[in-house]
């Protein structure tokens, strides 16, 4: 990108200066966003590797428990070494899943946004739309 470049906006006519310098207040803005989206893509980045590590370290655990629930030899395992092998997993598990939590944005941030709690609730009323029984028998008593 060139250099920056001073524009003297006593040169440009008086009817057309606001917005020349509209459109420089813009620029810059546009320029700290950008520089601030490039550090976000760089963090985003190494959380990325992070989790591509945790990802192949629990898929060799689990090639490991398929190897030995459905090996060669897993009919001559006996029942305590299978939950051996079971508790080894989970341990691992754990292992992972408390690394992940580690590498979270620490901000407590969540990526999903309140508003996609809210499900299709159509145009029920407040209370929810529920009557009782007994206001449905009151409404159609005579």
């Amino acid at each position: 990108m060139p250099a920056a470049v001073e524009i003297d906006l006593s040169a440009i006519p008086e009817d057309q200066r606001e917005a020349v310098a509209a459109l420089l207040r813009e620029r810059g803005e546009l320029k700290n966003e950008a520089a601030s989206l490039k550090d976000e893509t760089a963090i985003l980045r190494s959380e990325t590797a992070g989790l591509k590590d945790i990802i192949k370290r629990l898929e060799h655990l689990v090639a490991e428990l398929n190897h030995l629930v459905h090996g060669k030899r897993s009919e001559k395992l006996s029942e305590d070494e299978r939950q051996l092998a079971f508790e080894d997993l989970e341990t691992a598990v754990a292992e992972a899943n408390e690394q992940k939590e580690t590498q979270a944005p620490s901000d407590g941030t969540s990526r999903r946004t309140a508003s996609s709690a809210k499900r299709n609730r159509g145009n029920l009323p407040e209370d929810g739309g529920v009557t009782s029984g007994l206001e449905i028998h009151l409404t159609l008593a005579p």
